[in-house]
């Protein structure tokens, strides 16, 4: 009885070894495809954080102009910027002489227009508009780093005459403390409008 050696044919080890390689990269090909849906493969673009709040960035917001008519919306329209930004920033507000940027700005108009009336024909309903624009400068450089404007309008209401004895003074303030409360919601709203374009541009 003759015996024989157990070698493969040169053919059936060259095949074994071909089989071999695409399990390799079948399974290679496997673990990429699970990367790619954890990690996103490097190719998820996400949108970095505004240098403005991740580089430490301080700001000065010094008292903005005022050019409309009214007196002391100046005051307002700065104070609602200062408590956005400082709120939103974690406190990086300070004087300019300390802080790397400033946001300066005027407030260009304001104005108060009957929308709405009552079956009487008076006026039922008032709407206040304003428009500013602001520029964020780096203090250092004088670079201008964004410039924009806004304008935003709060509808507020009339104070009703009740009778003829109503005291005029009465309704003055009534009507006053109306505008003011419509005039402070327009300052709040623009300077969180202004905060999210400047950190969406920056």
């Amino acid at each position: 009885m003759i015996a024989t050696d157990c070698v493969a044919p040169p053919a059936a080890e060259e095949c074994s070894n071909k089989e071999v390689q695409v399990l390799r990269r079948f399974f290679s090909f496997l673990v990429l495809v699970a990367c790619c849906c954890v990690n996103g493969c490097g190719y998820h673009l996400s949108r970095p954080e505004s240098s403005l709040v991740a580089g430490g960035k301080t700001i000065s917001i010094p008292v903005f102009a005022n050019k409309s008519y009214r007196p002391n919306l100046e005051a307002i329209l700065t104070g609602s910027m200062v408590d956005e930004f400082a709120m939103r920033s974690g406190g990086r507000v300070m004087a300019e002489d300390a802080a790397d940027l400033v946001l300066s700005g005027t407030i260009v108009s304001y104005s108060k227009t009957p929308v709405s009336y009552t079956a009487r024909d008076t006026i039922k309903e008032y709407r206040a508009t304003m428009t500013m624009e602001a520029t964020l400068r780096e203090k250092k450089t004088r670079k201008v780093l964004w410039k924009g404007s806004d304008s935003l309008s709060q509808d507020f209401p009339a104070t009703p005459i009740v009778s003829v004895q109503q005291n005029n003074v009465d309704i003055i303030a009534l009507q006053q403390n109306s505008e003011d409360a419509a005039i402070r919601e327009i300052c709040r709203k623009l300077a969180r409008q202004v905060y999210q374009k400047i950190t969406e541009d920056f």
